[in-house]
């Protein structure tokens, strides 16, 4: 998303995102404080709207929840650990995703040139404001909880509430419906594979990661519920293990973006009312006064 705008922002972003990680990596049993973190990085977030960088934002942010609140586990010569069992776990996961982006960084600038999207749009200050506020707000409360009562695939909500809040409320309406038939759709998918396929490990492996290449293609050129749709089974299929994980993975994931999308609509529209009806006042108060 950063090399959209600029390769320079891209590498930026390749560094601050693996650093933000590491930072989650070490409140992970800390609730409070934790929570206050992500609520920083989506008020950034939303703030970053002002440039027109809240999209590459928006894919850091859950990477970020990810090392806070789910089960990130990272292979070194020793075998497979958990991501905050040591610190050279840690640093060898941050190295991994620092890798991933400064390559993307690097070969990506090609790709961008040849599917010719153009960068996000920039909002009005005061419309980025709203934004963080309400990403804040979500995320800090919602990370919060999850860390202190919910199991770790409960960060799929925040994942939820980058991708579904966005600067207007016309286009987060939309988004909301996008992302929930995009991944009931994408879940059903993981299920007929797995339902069909559960004796092939090689083969599930093969089509997730053509999935993968759909979903990037998707991102870029079409409608967004395409793009969540193939990636929800993409990410279902090489994270989970045997085909009753995969089948319980697919319905708790369902189940939080389900809850997301909701907690992300309520608060929206409370907040559009509030903003709306402000408004109204502002412009009666300016006609009682001519």
């Amino acid at each position: 998303m950063g090399l959209f705008t600029h390769r320079r922002l891209a590498l930026a972003a390749s560094v601050l995102t693996p650093s933000l990680m590491g930072i989650a990596l070490v409140l992970r049993d800390i609730p409070l404080l934790g929570a206050i973190f992500m609520a920083a990085v989506a008020v950034g977030t939303g703030l970053a709207a002002a440039r027109g960088w809240h999209l590459m934002a928006a894919f850091a942010g859950p990477l970020v929840a990810y090392a806070l609140i789910g089960n990130l586990f990272v292979t070194l010569p020793s075998g497979t650990a958990a991501a905050d069992a040591s610190i050279v776990s840690g640093l060898t996961a941050m190295a991994y995703v620092a890798a991933g982006g400064v390559w993307t960084s690097v070969v990506g600038a090609f790709v961008v040139r040849t599917v010719g999207v153009k960068p996000p749009r920039a909002v009005p200050g005061h419309t980025a404001r709203h934004f963080a506020a309400a990403l804040g707000i979500l995320i800090g409360i919602t990370a919060f909880v999850c860390m202190q009562w919910l199991d770790p695939a409960s960060w799929w909500i925040i994942l939820t509430f980058f991708v579904v809040v966005q600067p207007y409320y016309a286009d987060s309406t939309r988004r909301v419906l996008e992302r929930v038939g995009g991944t009931l759709a994408g879940a059903l998918i993981a299920v007929i594979i797995v339902g069909l396929l559960h004796g092939f490990p090689t083969v599930i492996t093969v089509i997730a990661f053509v999935l993968t290449i759909g979903a990037a293609y998707a991102n870029l050129k079409l409608p967004y519920w395409v793009f969540a749709m193939l990636l929800t089974p993409a990410v279902v299929l090489q994270t989970s293990g045997s085909t009753r994980d995969l089948l319980f993975s697919v319905g708790e994931r369902t189940l939080y973006t389900l809850i997301g999308a909701a907690a992300a609509v309520a608060v929206m529209w409370a907040g559009h009312r509030y903003l709306s009806r402000r408004a109204a006042r502002s412009t009666g108060a300016v006609a009682d006064s001519r």
